[in-house]
């Protein structure tokens, strides 16, 4: 079975809320998030893309475009990347799972990055915690270290 990246629709807002914020939390809080979440499905300069296998939601990718002074004249920052397969595995089946879970990040990623460059963008940048998340995902995504975030050239 395969999985697809798309653009997010409003149908995907809850099950992408579920994959960003698995702990629950505050029910006021968690409907401020899926509303602020909604409102990026409407924004020009943001992209939101999900992956989806068996018509359910198994991952989420958001990016958001400035303008910037430095770089040229935009910059797209991922302000959110997650993945979350089903039930946690054993053995190999755990290894399988993380090597599925690392090519859907990877496509996401692309996914995003593509985006960034279809909109002008010079640069796609990433800042803490999600930097630090997954070192390897960015490594291979083209992503080097600049100042206090990763950052990759667009182009």
């Amino acid at each position: 079975m395969d999985y697809h990246v798309r653009s997010a629709r409003l149908t995907d807002v809850e099950p992408a809320m579920r994959i960003l914020m698995p702990d629950g939390g505050d029910p006021l809080q968690q409907r401020d998030d899926a509303d602020r979440f909604r409102s990026l499905l409407f924004i020009p300069s943001a992209t939101v893309v999900v992956a989806e296998l068996e018509r359910r939601v198994i991952g989420v990718g958001v990016l958001s475009i400035r303008p910037t002074v430095r770089s040229g004249p935009y910059v797209g920052t991922i302000d959110e990347l997650a993945v979350r397969l089903g039930a946690g595995s054993t053995g190999s089946d755990a290894d399988a799972a993380d090597m599925r879970r690392s090519d859907i990040a990877r496509s996401i990623l692309e996914q995003l990055v593509g985006s960034a460059r279809n909109k002008g963008c010079t640069r796609v940048e990433v800042t803490d915690p999600l930097a630090t998340a997954e070192p390897a995902l960015w490594e291979r995504g083209g992503f080097a270290k600049r100042g206090t975030l990763l950052s990759r050239a667009v182009g």
